[in-house]
């Protein structure tokens, strides 16, 4: 018995058609099925899950017969799914340069911040952390009994 198989796009992979016709669960079921029921594609033996079919390929699978056809208004949908991808990876390009562009800014703002603190360390006379000793006072330990 042959089944017409419709599909709105391009290709789908062997993967997906095992799913649509409910021959399988998941994709993850597609690799053990594949090694235990031998898959024919327009007469040769295919056990690639992820390989392409396209319109008018032939599959059997346990004797039952599988046609790939386009459906009727399939290259309207390619074309819109085309623009579909085109816009989403110029998107994608600006999403990458809008957070480079976001981190310049920051490295730069970090930059102006720890210049300004390393200037208000100079005037103050403190080490980097911030909590040093200032530098006119004594140091060492002739000066801790200095007080008595």
């Amino acid at each position: 018995m042959t089944t017409s198989v419709r599909i709105t796009t391009e290709y789908i992979t062997l993967t997906q058609l095992l799913k649509e016709e409910n021959i399988i669960s998941s994709g993850g079921q597609a690799k053990y099925y594949l090694m235990d029921f031998p898959v024919l594609l327009n007469g040769e033996t295919e056990n690639r899950r992820g390989k392409k079919l396209y319109d008018h390929d032939e599959i059997v699978i346990d004797g039952e017969t599988y046609v790939i056809e386009l459906a009727e208004n399939a290259e309207e949908l390619i074309a819109e799914a085309e623009m579909q991808r085109a816009e989403r990876a110029m998107n994608a390009k600006k999403t990458v340069r809008d957070d480079r562009i976001k981190a310049q800014k920051a490295a730069a703002a970090k930059a102006r911040k720890e210049a300004r603190f390393a200037e208000l360390r100079k005037k103050n006379r403190t080490r980097a952390g911030g909590f040093g000793r200032s530098t006119n006072k004594p140091k060492g330990p002739g000066s801790w009994n200095s007080n008595r």
